[in-house]
């Protein structure tokens, strides 16, 4: 592991000297600085790497006492379990020539809840209103647009806007969940819960992501 290690840091070291951006989710990971990603070091992050790909619990103590344990790796796209509570994913898309970063940040208190933050290469934060329009309680309603008084009520009822946002390794797509609706009391959630989207696909459009059109609902 040591080995592996060294090669790493070579490689890392490497691409810093010849200004070349990181390849991989892994270097990206690796490089990020401390005020994004304070809880682990790089060290810490390279052992996780080498358990990951030699198929054993990829598990880190923090320095706060917890633990991180990374779940996923692709090319693109890792999903770090941060807490019991929380997981950070890291996505790495193409934005025109540039290569831009994606941190979605998750927290389950009591019920998922996203926050997406965007950066360059260098780890500069990008203004995500550039990029990204967030999905809105009004989005997932699953009634046509001039039923106003019932698209109303509808979104007076929810009265904590929870949503839950992901991404994989095979698309640049945005997937967001209406975890608001976990939010309501069991009777209120069953009455009105198939007025609204499962789920809303934000498509990767080459700089921006868009709200996919989404299939009326059936009578």
């Amino acid at each position: 592991m040591k080995i592996l290690r060294y090669i790493a840091t070579l490689l890392i070291i490497a691409h810093a000297t010849n200004g070349i951006s990181a390849q991989t989710i892994a270097d990206a990971w690796v490089n990020m600085p401390a005020h994004i990603m304070p809880l682990i070091g790089k060290n810490a992050r390279l052992d996780m790497i080498d358990l990951y790909k030699a198929g054993m619990s990829a598990k880190i103590p923090t320095f706060t006492g917890d633990t991180v344990h990374l779940s996923a790796l692709g090319n693109t796209y890792l999903n770090l379990r941060t807490s019991k509570a929380s997981t950070i994913q890291l996505k790495q898309i193409k934005s025109g020539k540039k290569l831009l970063y994606v941190i979605i940040t998750t927290v389950e208190g009591p019920v998922p809840n996203s926050h997406i933050n965007l950066y360059d290469t260098n780890w500069q934060a990008i203004d995500t209103k550039k990029h990204f329009t967030p999905v809105t309680v009004a989005n997932f309603i699953n009634l046509p647009n001039k039923l106003r008084k019932e698209r109303t009520a509808l979104t007076h009822k929810i009265l904590i806007p929870t949503i839950q946002y992901s991404m994989n390794d095979s698309t640049n797509n945005i997937i967001a969940r209406p975890s608001f609706l976990q939010t309501l009391d069991n009777d209120t959630r069953l009455e009105i819960e198939q007025d609204f989207h499962k789920q809303l696909t934000l498509q990767w459009k080459a700089k921006k992501w868009k709200l996919a059109q989404q299939p009326p609902k059936q009578p």
